[in-house]
């Protein structure tokens, strides 16, 4: 594991930092620990990859953490959600509404309402939300998107 180099002691290393130091820090095990940096290497590889003209988004299903999503919400184009909870999380994040995009089956009405009133984009995966869509609209005087 490369990404992770090991100390002259042999302690495993996140981010500049041995994970023993890392563990006492948060106070207990078992815990997640994310390298900041090796995100941004990892989005700036995928970037260089791809054509500039493509939009790179983070879908939260990945790690919906409110610390990495954060992160994330600075390093792509946008943030794709699948749940209100999700929804809530991306825009408590700082992630900017109009490059929010909502998709899944199932939506509830409520999900549905919510996304037109935060402004985000919604993937329509069926004719029901068609009509919830449009009323949240009217409602709140806001376009769906």
């Amino acid at each position: 594991m490369t990404q992770f180099p090991q100390a002259a002691d042999g302690s495993l290393q996140i981010g500049g930092q041995s994970l023993s130091l890392l563990a006492e820090r948060v106070g207990q095990t078992p815990f997640y620990a994310y390298d900041r940096g090796l995100l941004r290497e990892r989005v700036a590889q995928l970037r260089a990859a791809l054509p500039k003209q493509v939009k790179l988004h983070y879908a939260m299903k990945a790690n919906p953490l409110p610390a990495v999503v954060g992160w994330m919400a600075g390093l792509v184009d946008g943030i794709d959600v699948a749940s209100a909870g999700e929804l809530q999380v991306a825009l408590n994040a700082g992630a900017d509404p109009v490059e929010i995009s909502f998709a899944g089956p199932g939506k509830r009405d409520i999900e549905l309402q919510q996304a037109v009133a935060a402004g985000v984009l919604v993937n329509v995966e069926s004719a029901r939300e068609l009509p919830v869509l449009a009323a949240a609209s009217q409602r709140y005087g806001l376009p769906a998107r």
